[in-house]
């Protein structure tokens, strides 16, 4: 989310888009608040990230130094199409990642493991984004990843629809049950 708020807010001020820039610097230090919280819940050495808290920092700043060389050391058109294309990536992988879950899901008949908020903050962002991105900006960089990401999280919440969390067919959500009687 970090990285994906920075990229965006680069693109923002390279295409000098307010509205782009000015969201996505929140949502950025939104990111960055996020994933202070995670990690203070998180125990030392937990496994349940692809990868460690370490690596994701450090990921994150080699992505947002390398979009700065970028910046500084391109023309502002070269620099917005390189950033562009790679915001649309960030995004894409950012919204379509829930469904790595999706053989899971309809093997277990058991949506628990798609995010409900996020599906719908997903949806609502995605569509609002499309609407603006095509209507407003004309812009392919902003409208084309969140018309995708609004099928992902369609998808998702669809899925959600189908399944919910598997407590009904007495399938998935037996553990569930049982741990709700102790």
């Amino acid at each position: 989310m970090v990285a994906n708020g920075f990229i965006w807010m680069l693109y923002g001020f390279l295409q000098d888009l307010p509205s782009v820039w000015s969201a996505n610097m929140v949502g950025a230090i939104l990111g960055v608040y996020y994933f202070k919280e995670f990690k203070s819940y998180c125990p030392v050495g937990s496994s349940n990230l692809p990868g460690t808290a370490r690596q994701h920092k450090l990921i994150v700043s080699w992505i947002i130094f390398a979009n700065l060389f970028v910046v500084f050391n391109m023309s502002k058109t070269k620099a917005a199409d390189i950033i562009g294309k790679e915001a649309v990536f960030m995004y894409v992988v950012l919204f379509a990642s829930p469904l790595a879950a999706l053989k899971d899901v309809i093997e277990t008949k058991s949506a628990v493991s798609i995010p409900l908020p996020f599906t719908i903050a997903s949806t609502l962002n995605c569509s609002l984004w499309s609407i603006v991105g095509l209507l407003k900006l004309n812009d392919f960089n902003i409208y084309f990843p969140c018309m995708l990401g609004l099928g992902c999280a369609v998808l998702q919440l669809c899925l959600k629809g189908i399944y919910d969390d598997g407590i009904s067919d007495g399938r998935a959500g037996d553990s569930h049950q049982e741990m709700s009687k102790v």
